[in-house]
């Protein structure tokens, strides 16, 4: 027997090269339920092309097997270290060119809205949002791994929005 309710799996991604974390996370349960999280898997000694090819293997499967209906990822912030940042970018761009082919809804946000959405405030440390994050989402544990604590953070934070948006839409 298929479920009636609706399917509302949002991948959320913490883009990088070295370590993308990846949450799938289903906004329509109540809490939202984790489907899957964890790190896509980079081969560290391989070249730059060859890690922007592993993450976009791995984002496709992930795509493929969870049909999510969006994604959402971190918005690029200004970064001192402009090496750092241009990874970001590419593994970002591999990100959206995923969603892209896919045909999913896209969503970014920057790293102080997330941390505003899951805690109440902007200015957040990654252990404040890690702690909020279990509450919420009724964890057993506190994800611990930044990059997939930040990629489930991504994903409430984008389902937070789109229940505020179907609450306002509803009213009118």
């Amino acid at each position: 027997m298929k479920s009636s309710r609706p399917h509302r799996v949002i991948l959320g991604i913490d883009p990088g090269t070295t370590g993308m974390g990846y949450a799938l996370l289903d906004a329509a349960t109540d809490p939202a339920t984790v489907v899957d999280c964890g790190l896509v898997p980079v081969p560290a000694d391989a070249s730059a092309a060859d890690r922007l090819l592993a993450i976009a293997e791995a984002l496709d499967a992930l795509i493929a097997e969870h049909a999510p209906s969006a994604i959402a990822l971190e918005r690029l912030y200004f970064n001192k270290n402009v090496r750092t940042a241009m990874r970001v970018a590419e593994a970002r761009g591999v990100a959206l060119l995923c969603a892209a082919r896919a045909h999913l809804v896209v969503a970014e946000y920057t790293p102080q809205e997330v941390k505003l959405s899951v805690t109440g405030t902007g200015s957040a440390d990654k252990k404040q949002v890690q702690k909020m994050l279990a509450l919420v989402l009724a964890l057993a544990e506190p994800i611990t791994q930044d990059n997939v604590a930040d990629a489930v953070a991504i994903a409430l934070t984008h389902a937070q929005r789109e229940r505020f948006r179907d609450a306002v839409a509803l009213a009118q």
